[in-house]
């Protein structure tokens, strides 16, 4: 009898824990199901010329250069300013396949780059993305195709070249 029992018992809990176990499936299917809606993107195709800003950070880092005009002209009228103004209209950048990826030698400061691509609908962080710092969630814009516009890559490597001679 207490064989029995036991039995029973031990089916039970066997039951219960396949319940939870397809719950916990349900839950993970509806969080795939948020962060697919989550990454869709917008319908309409931009193409923008963006400068990249080298911010003290891992936030978003590339502006639409009328955004930079923009931040200038207020600032040059005197208006008071929020201090992440400009950090505020930045966008992350991400490829739509490998062979789209930026050379590092394409992230320095002012270098200016025409994407075409599409945005997605939420803010967020590119794929892949890592951070240590818990930056801000920005708008991330999805490019299939890029040109580059203006590139500081020589003038750095001038600067270093020059700093590497007077701080040897």
């Amino acid at each position: 009898m207490n064989k029995i029992l036991v039995t029973l018992f031990v089916l039970s809990l066997i039951i219960s824990c396949s319940n939870v176990r397809n719950n916990k499936e349900q839950d993970t299917d509806l969080i795939n199901l948020a962060s697919n809606i989550k990454d869709k993107l917008e319908e309409q195709e931009h193409i923008l010329e963006l400068r990249y800003i080298a911010w003290a950070c891992d936030c978003a880092n590339w502006t639409k250069l009328d955004d930079i005009k923009i931040f200038h002209d207020t600032l040059e009228k005197g208006d008071n300013i929020d201090g992440d103004f400009l950090s505020n209209l930045c966008v992350f950048v991400e490829p739509a396949e490998k062979s789209l990826v930026l050379p590092d030698n394409l992230e320095y400061s002012g270098n200016i780059i025409k994407f075409t691509g599409r945005f997605y609908k939420r803010k967020g962080f590119p794929k892949g993305y890592k951070s240590f710092q818990n930056p801000d969630k920005a708008k991330v814009f999805r490019y299939t195709k890029y040109e580059v516009i203006k590139s500081n890559y020589g003038e750095v490597q001038k600067l270093n070249e020059y700093y590497k001679e007077i701080f040897p």
